[in-house]
């Protein structure tokens, strides 16, 4: 019973330490500036957190009407305040996109011409990558429409393989623990140990838990990433140059696109 003891606490500690280590959220301030963190309390006057890379450390604190938004580890959002409206020609960029904040540009000064890539969740036009508040500027309607939802589509995939496969990981842990020392307990003097035999079924549940949001993530990580390279696909077909024979209004002629 010791020895299972021993070691589902140190595979379960472990696994707590690999979950803090990787878990950390961002916070967008009103001035633009991205601070890495692990929120731990939210009130309506500040929020309290603390460093991702000492989780044990001090509290720090900002004050909740200098930040925009919050992005939380598990993929969700919590806005406090929106930016002042500025003119088109001074709009600012989303600060979740990339962290160099790379100026946007308006409408007027898009640049449909260049080829169009959709990599990891960004799109890129001529080699540069836009943001949020330029997606209106590149994709019509029905493209725009399908970014937002596939953009939700894959941040909820993405969000559902993490989980599963931390749950899967525990799960397999407990259970490999346990179940060792389930099959050691035949050999030594005080018989079997059912206790480990129960955490070895749990481990078990954990596994097939796990197992199943990975399941439903990986599709939806899968279509929302298939989408999202449709609408890149549909941008470059609309903007590219072509040349075609057809009936226009006046009559038939060779007609020009771009």
């Amino acid at each position: 019973m010791k020895k299972f003891i021993a070691i589902l606490s140190a595979s379960v500690a472990m696994l707590l330490c690999a979950g803090k280590a990787h878990a950390q959220d961002i916070i967008l301030t009103t001035d633009g500036q991205l601070v890495m963190a692990i929120v731990t309390e939210i009130s309506d006057a500040n929020v309290t957190y603390k460093a991702p890379d000492n989780p044990e450390g001090p509290d720090y604190k900002l004050a909740t009407a200098k930040i925009q938004k919050i992005r939380f580890s598990n993929g969700t959002e919590q806005t406090f305040s929106q930016p002042a409206p500025q003119s088109a020609q001074q709009a600012v960029p989303s600060a979740f996109q990339a962290a160099d904040r790379t100026p946007s540009y308006s409408a007027a000064d898009v640049n449909r011409s260049g080829y169009m890539e959709y990599t990891r969740g960004e799109f890129e036009v001529a080699g540069r990558e836009l943001y949020e508040g330029e997606y209106r500027n590149y994709f019509n309607a029905d493209e725009f429409e399908t970014v937002n939802s596939a953009m939700h589509q894959r941040g909820a995939g993405k969000g559902l393989m993490i989980a599963g496969g931390a749950v899967l990981g525990a799960g397999t842990a407990i259970f490999g623990a346990s179940y060792y020392c389930w099959v050691t307990s035949f050999y030594e003097s005080y018989g079997p140990d059912y206790t480990a035999f129960v955490f070895s079924c749990a481990g078990a549940a954990l596994m097939g838990v796990g197992g199943t949001l990975m399941t439903i993530g990986i599709p939806l990580f899968c279509v929302g990433n298939g989408r999202l390279n449709w609408a890149a696909s549909s941008y470059n077909q609309r903007n590219q140059l072509a040349l075609s024979f057809g009936a226009g209004r006046d009559g038939a002629g060779l007609f020009l696109r771009f």
